[in-house]
């Protein structure tokens, strides 16, 4: 399917190219933007400042949208609102909106599905292709018009490997940025890796590490990180630990390691001091998560008694932890709940 670029994705270089080609000034460009991603325009007749030399070219390089929204699911206890939007070649993905006071979250997807395979998660249960900067950063616009008012933080926590899509995830952190996008900060926004160490570096690098840096550790022993974190095989814990020790060196910017517990593989004493030993030397935060159920099976949550346990190991240590809520367990939106489709549920 050949699919025409949308007005969502596009850049300020790219839309000063598109205005000189018509012979407009360059002001128009930031209009043009201004309606995309400040006031959210949902037709083309909205676009009223526009000549109408310059609508037609937009009509006739740029589809409007690339995601149609289908449903919001509201938790029971209103902290999370999980959202499904379709893409224009048919494929649905799932963003979740997460409340806390003044406090309004975001997690976006970077990929339909994903091809890092972590065992206990479902979004590594399929794998379709990754998802554009314009698809990233619409599922923001979209959830926005739902609440009628601005998001406070982005995590690129959702479906996929955010720097296995790693163009595309660094314009739409451009995109999310720039005054004429969405004009959020840097420290409000957080990329979740599960250690693709090479893009680690150049990721850090090409954002002069100005956005959060969040790898998902999962088990501090080598065996049994490969066992569950696919990827370790090739991007080994060792190999991981130093490139984060080097990059903690140079530019003194906070990591946080998130940390899946699962009953009876990676909740022991053992495995907490081996996490003292990889998040000590960074003053990196851990932040637990207790395993959230998906439909495969084959892990178990264990008890809050245990998680507890865990967690004061590691604060005995001199460690920040915190223990994630689960919100939106009960609506398949928590972490390692989200997937390509909804097939059986």
């Amino acid at each position: 399917m050949n699919l025409k670029d949308t007005l969502y994705g596009l850049d300020l270089d790219e839309a000063q190219a598109m205005v000189r080609k018509v012979g407009e000034p360059a002001y128009r460009a930031e209009q043009i933007l201004e309606w995309v991603y400040r006031r959210h325009a949902e037709t083309w007749e909205a676009f009223s400042n526009l000549p109408q030399s310059l609508l037609e070219k937009l009509k006739s390089e740029f589809d409007f949208n690339s995601l149609s929204f289908q449903e919001d699911k509201l938790s029971p206890h209103g902290q999370s609102t999980k959202f499904l939007f379709k893409t224009r070649d048919k494929h649905l993905l799932e963003s979740v909106l997460i409340t806390q006071q003044d406090r309004l979250t975001v997690c976006v997807s970077t990929q339909l599905g994903c091809k890092m395979r972590c065992a206990f998660c479902a979004s590594g249960k399929s794998f379709a292709r990754s998802l554009t900067a314009g698809e990233i950063v619409e599922q923001v616009a979209w959830i926005e018009k739902k609440l009628g008012r601005r998001v406070t933080n982005i995590v690129f926590m959702g479906m996929g490997e955010p720097l296995d899509n790693f163009e595309a995830t660094l314009k739409a952190i451009r995109i999310l940025q720039a005054e004429w996008g969405f004009g959020l900060g840097g420290r409000r926004i957080t990329v979740s890796t599960v250690g693709i160490t090479p893009k680690i570096e150049e990721f850090v690098r090409k954002t002069d590490g100005r956005i959060r840096l969040s790898v998902s550790l999962h088990s501090s022993d080598e065996k049994t990180r490969s066992k569950i974190v696919p990827v370790n095989r090739r991007y080994s814990l060792k190999t991981l630990t130093k490139t984060l020790n080097q990059l903690h060196r140079k530019l003194k910017r906070e990591i946080t390691f998130e940390y899946t517990v699962m009953e009876g593989v990676n909740d022991s004493p053992e495995e907490a001091l081996g996490v003292v030993r990889i998040a000590r030397p960074l003053g990196a935060k851990v932040n637990l998560i207790p395993y959230n159920p998906i439909r495969e099976g084959g892990f178990k949550r264990p008890s809050v008694r245990k998680v507890e346990v865990f967690s004061d190991l590691l604060k005995k240590h001199g460690l920040r932890v915190t223990v994630r809520q689960t919100a939106g367990r009960d609506i398949d939106a928590a972490c390692g709940q989200l997937r390509l489709d909804r097939e059986g549920r």
